[in-house]
């Protein structure tokens, strides 16, 4: 049974072999398939428990699938993605297939050489949950026990430090000369199946990635194609026509055999590869002939005296996508209407650029907004895994942040904490569960949320209000015909907190009593135009912490207050992030409370259920 996760004292030398005994069972020998398009790890004893799908060429999968079992019809259980044009890689545990049950970490490289990388993973331990850091370092000094020889010879050895302490808690070798072993990984602590899963991703990604890169280097120059180690013909890249020296030959330490005298290739003509010019002594050649590709030949020349050229990464097309579709409709559901307008669409992206936990967060719900909303149903899970795969990397983010709110990223924050809970509102919810306290939870999750987010941003609110942001903070002023309206409304649960509180000494009148305020407050606010989400943060945001907890112990008076949010989720029924929300937790409520409390929820089943209400409460 694997144990708590408890950061453990470094030790005095931490370059050295660890002095303790490993067990057995952590260790695990990773071997290849002839061509490398698998890998497969066993463990000691020889039992299989992993196969590895290696994809290279295959751009719309991840590189790497690892399946349960000795075979690709095992369920997924990870997955390694190569990021294009950076050195950082992406892992998941779970199947992709699955968005809601797949948790993303990111192995960030620390340095250029690839010597370095660091990744983070939410662990039990006796405190609560911890988020962890680990470092994957090269290594020529410690290996698997009895393999000295190979952890001195090999160029892809490496060891996981665990960051807080420096402590060496596991050891990854690879042979030099052997066609079909890939590498042994050893454990020296048991912090459980899921954490040694993560272990195996993150190196066997490590390693496949260095692969790569020298299969890449070991073929220079090659004008045609190259048979690569896996058995699989690659094509090479063109010549970009970047100068002085063409970027794909310079990654391939190659000279560039496609010059050219201009800067731009049409893409209607034919690109016919020209030998490199050489210098000569003869008598000038005929003059060119003028086309249209080389008649703007003097951009290039003009752009040369001003910087030289530079490659640059291809364009994301699908987060361009995402920032476009945020700025023509999706930062309206977090508007409140003109006056805030102008926040929502280009203030929070200009911060965004500054802050990618912010980035990240607005591509995010842009990501779910399409996925709710598309009416093409086949595009919706590409668009839900995009919303999982960016709020993942946004939250990682947002949290290394939560010690240091400062002024210079108090508006950032503020945004990103507002953007989290439509999120939180809008993710598509389980698939009915025969248990209403499930329901009731999620609800109640999402406000603990909003109540949590206020309490750590309350340094930015100062910020907030004394700038242009400040507009986002303002309510106007209530109606009070329409807050005596929703008073009067509510003289039912005054009289029931009054009632209670007079048979039973230990009932606190005063905080329900504070709690039904609030509600007539959110009805009222919600009839001037405030959105629902808004208006129920606000509700529970005001809420005294008693409160929270008698509705986190499912007093039922809390709960029949709970429900009467249930009226303005269903009159925002046809906003894509509450769709049935209301009629789901008021149907879970009705079923949860007893025939004492129903009554007391005459209204809100009314208003939502009508004529299809499911009891007479007379």
């Amino acid at each position: 049974m694997a144990t708590t996760y408890q950061p453990s004292p470094s030790f005095s030398n931490p370059t050295a072999n660890p002095p303790w005994e490993p067990s057995a069972a952590h260790v695990y020998r990773i071997s290849n398939t002839t061509f490398r398009h698998h890998y497969n790890v066993i463990t000691a004893a020889g039992a299989q428990l992993y196969r590895v799908e290696n994809s290279p060429l295959r751009p719309n999968k991840p590189d790497l699938t690892v399946h349960a079992g000795s075979d690709n019809a095992g369920p997924i259980v990870a997955v390694c993605k190569f990021l294009h044009f950076s050195r950082h890689l992406k892992v998941g545990l779970g199947d992709p297939s699955h968005v809601n049950l797949i948790s993303y970490e990111d192995l960030l490289a620390q340095d250029h050489r690839h010597a370095k990388y660091r990744w983070q993973m939410t662990m039990q331990s006796a405190q609560g949950y911890e988020r962890p850091s680990f470092l994957w370092t090269r290594t020529h000094s410690v290996g698997v026990q009895d393999d000295s020889l190979t952890s001195m010879l090999s160029n892809r050895n490496f060891k996981l430090v665990e960051e807080q302490t420096g402590r060496v808690i596991a050891v990854f070798t690879s042979p030099v000369w052997s066609l079909n072993e890939t590498g042994t990984l050893q454990m020296y602590v048991n912090y459980g199946r899921e954490f040694d899963l993560m272990a195996l991703t993150t190196v066997l990604g490590l390693y496949e990635k260095a692969r790569r890169r020298r299969e890449t280097l070991a073929w220079p120059g090659r004008a045609s194609y190259s048979i690569a180690f896996n058995g699989i013909p690659t094509v090479p890249s063109q010549c970009d026509e970047q100068r002085p020296s063409c970027s794909n030959c310079s990654k391939r330490m190659s000279s560039c055999e496609y010059d050219s005298n201009t800067s731009l290739l049409w893409t209607n003509e034919e690109s016919q590869p020209r030998q490199r010019a050489k210098k000569s002594n003869s008598l000038p050649s005929e003059p060119i002939m003028a086309t249209p590709a080389n008649s703007f030949s003097f951009l290039g020349r003009w752009g040369d005296e001003f910087a030289p050229p530079q490659a640059v990464p291809s364009l994301n097309i699908t987060d361009l996508e995402l920032m476009m579709h945020w700025c023509n409709s999706t930062y309206k559901n977090v508007s409140r209407g003109e006056n805030t307008d102008h926040i929502w669409r280009a203030r929070a992206p200009e911060e965004a650029l500054a802050h990618p936990f912010l980035m990240h967060g607005l591509l995010a719900l842009s990501a779910l907004h399409i996925a709710r909303t598309r009416p093409d149903v086949q595009q919706r899970p590409t668009y839900l895994s995009t919303a999982v795969a960016h709020q993942t990397q946004a939250l990682a983010l947002f949290r290394e942040l939560l010690s240091d709110i400062n002024a210079s990223n108090s508006k950032a924050m503020f945004a990103f904490a507002s953007v989290v809970v439509y999120y939180t509102f809008g993710l598509p919810h389980s698939p009915e569960s025969s248990n209403p306290w499930a329901i009731v939870d999620d609800l109640v999750q999402i406000f603990t949320l909003a109540r949590g987010v206020q309490q750590i941003l309350s340094e930015a609110i100062p910020v907030i209000r004394s700038c242009e942001w400040g507009v986002v903070l303002q309510v106007g002023d209530l109606d009070e015909a329409h807050l005596e309206d929703a008073r009067s409304a509510l003289g039912r649960l005054h009289e029931a907190n009054t009632a209670c509180g007079a048979r039973d000494p230990t009932h606190d009148t005063a905080v329900y009593q504070h709690a039904i305020e609030l509600l007539a407050d959110m009805f009222a606010v919600a009839r001037a135009g405030l959105a629902c989400v808004s208006a129920a943060s606000r509700w529970a945001i005001r809420q005294k912490p008693q409160f929270m907890e008698f509705v986190r112990e499912r007093k039922p008076l809390a709960l029949v207050i709970l429900a009467y949010h249930c009226i303005i989720f269903h009159h925002s029924r046809d906003l894509w992030y509450i769709g049935d929300r209301g009629r789901r937790v008021a149907k879970a409520l009705w079923e949860v409370l007893d025939d004492e409390w129903r009554p007391l929820l005459e209204r809100p089943m009314l208003e939502i259920f009508r004529a299809t209400h499911p009891v007479d409460t007379d």
